[in-house]
């Protein structure tokens, strides 16, 4: 409740924020997605763990010279180290797309047999102005999906990052796009709780350091990416040591 009504106090904002926002996008750097390849294995052999990462810009490498410094393949790294297994990797990201728009965009592009999907989306429906209950019906509705499709994956939703901390928003837009996101992340982790136990929701650090962005003060950098990818990691080695399962 106190989130809503911070998010509806925040309106008043609306005003400076239009302005300010419009002049934002004009100076904003725009980078273009990363090159390099978008899948891979890790190790040698048959892969044991298959791991698709899923979502906007920032898996579609915006920000980053070349995909070897995505956090797919950081955290596909990380994960044969520590577990020894092989591990391919898949990036599915498209820089400006929004809930709606996901499935339809990669479900083609899901491999047979993917035993862990990370969800990272919201900045762009956070800044669209996607309604708060159409973010919770397409979360249910990509849950869904996801799950026929891989009935025993674990699946991975990220929140939405603190726009609060992005250097290159004015401050009006990031107060109020962070009260959004705040919200948004509520509704997500709320959700997350009534689903399955193969479901889980990361939060991320409530302020990022400058030093995690990239040039454009909008996206995560190959820094920022490293330490995405350990993070996801450790969680999916914390879910084994609970008794959880990676199959596909």
């Amino acid at each position: 409740m106190i989130l809503w009504i911070r998010y509806v106090l925040g309106f008043v904002l609306l005003p400076l924020v239009a302005v300010m926002g419009r002049r934002a996008r004009k100076t904003i750097q725009v980078l273009p997605e990363a090159d390099g390849t978008r899948v891979g294995i890790v190790g040698e052999g048959e892969p044991k763990v298959r791991i698709v990462c899923l979502g906007e810009s920032p898996i579609a490498g915006v920000g980053l010279v070349d995909q070897k410094e995505n956090l797919a393949l950081a955290f596909a790294q990380c994960l044969n180290e520590r577990t020894n297994d092989v591990v391919e990797w898949h990036i599915c990201g498209k820089s400006g797309i929004k809930m709606d728009e996901l499935i339809v965009a990669f479900d083609d592009k899901m491999p047979v047999g993917t035993t862990i999907v990370f969800v990272a989306m919201g900045v762009n429906d956070c800044k669209g102005f996607t309604a708060m209950s159409h973010w919770r019906a397409r979360w249910v509705e990509l849950h869904t999906h996801l799950r026929k499709r891989c009935p025993n994956a674990l699946l991975l939703f990220s929140a939405v990052p603190p726009l609060s901390s992005f250097p290159s928003l004015p401050w009006s837009v990031r107060v109020f796009l962070g009260f959004r996101g705040d919200l948004m992340n509520d509704i997500l982790r709320r959700l997350t709780v009534e689903l399955d136990s193969e479901t889980r929701f990361l939060p991320l650090p409530d302020i990022l350091a400058p030093e995690y962005f990239a040039v454009d003060g909008f996206h995560p950098n190959a820094k920022a990416h490293k330490a995405w990818g350990v993070g996801l990691c450790d969680a999916v080695l914390a879910h084994r040591s609970k008794g959880g399962d990676l199959k596909g």
